[in-house]
């Protein structure tokens, strides 16, 4: 009986083990926000080259080269022998090579309809200014709203015919420098779109320093050039953009919508994993309204960001 009983008690703290375990698993913290993520492309020096032809008509080995000057600020030297047998050097510097973050808010307008605004901040620690925020859409209506005429910053749609954009309506916002100071580190600026559509998880990129490479008079040697990262060489993330479907989606469906989307919510830091252990019960009995109880609460004591909030909020119309 005695060891009957001892089993017992150890058996129940086992379970009280066990049950605090998972007590922990599921305790909330505070939301922290990730920025920018780097690309994963790697510049490389080409192994395989083509021979040129010097001025003088005698054929000559380029030796083209890819040399890493300074790996934070992911600045490069292209480095080849030119026609004339001298070296010739073109600056580089990667697109992602920013320490940046982009915080999306929604709230209507005096039209009724969804005013997104996204406000970029350049990191004290950024090595390199701002040189344009991409957004994708996902709304027809984005397509004709009128670009802003703003003296000091581009407005424009990315191509479709580019793969990395060819989703939806990519908007492209750029500062241009020219009548207000560069978005240096430790500088934010804010762009704003407007659109009928309901708030929904989006791609977004971001670009750092000059797009623009200056010459030395001559075409560097395209094994060379291919080297150089192309749109995917920028910086990406997650934020709030404009989705026309969610409107047409049911309740099962857009309990569902968020479901999926919770590890990408995590993946943003929107939220933390113990957090999206309650979405998940919630969810997962179709408990729209008790999502936006939890996220009114969570957003508050700052478990969630207002993105979260604004999407739970938004399929709750």
């Amino acid at each position: 009986m005695r060891y009957l009983l001892i089993g017992i008690l150890f058996l129940q703290a086992a379970c009280n083990s066990s049950a605090g375990q998972i007590e922990t698993d599921v305790r909330q913290i505070k939301a922290e926000r990730k920025p920018f993520q780097k690309s994963s492309v790697v510049i490389k020096s080409p192994k395989d080259y083509s021979h040129r032809e010097s001025e003088n008509g005698k054929g000559y080995d380029p030796k083209p080269r890819a040399v890493l000057i300074d790996e934070k600020a992911g600045k490069y030297e292209f480095r080849w022998i030119g026609y004339d047998g001298k070296q010739k050097i073109i600056k580089y510097q990667r697109k992602d090579a920013l320490d940046a973050l982009v915080e999306a808010r929604v709230q209507k307008n005096s039209e009724d309809k969804f005013l997104y605004k996204y406000l970029i901040k350049n990191l004290p620690n950024s090595p390199t200014y701002l040189s344009g925020f991409t957004v994708q859409t996902l709304a027809n209506d984005v397509k004709d709203e009128p670009f802003p005429i703003v003296d000091d910053v581009y407005t424009g749609h990315m191509a479709k015919f580019i793969p990395d954009f060819s989703e939806g309506t990519w908007r492209r916002f750029a500062p241009l420098g020219e009548t207000s100071p560069k978005v240096e580190a430790g500088k934010n600026i804010e762009f704003s779109l407007v659109s009928l559509a309901l708030p929904g998880i989006v791609g977004c990129r971001a670009t750092g320093g000059d797009l623009t490479l200056k010459g030395v008079g001559e075409h560097m040697p395209s094994e060379l050039e291919m080297a150089t990262p192309g749109y995917d060489g920028w910086a990406s993330g997650y934020t709030i953009g404009p989705i026309e479907r969610l409107a047409t989606l049911n309740k099962s469906e857009k309990a569902k919508y968020i479901l999926e989307n919770l590890p990408k919510f995590q993946e943003a830091g929107w939220m933390s994993a113990g957090t999206a252990k309650i979405y998940e019960k919630i969810l997962k009995r179709e408990d729209l309204a008790g999502a936006l109880e939890q996220a009114k609460k969570d957003l508050e004591k700052e478990f969630i960001t207002g993105e979260v909030f604004s999407i739970i909020e938004g399929l709750n119309q």
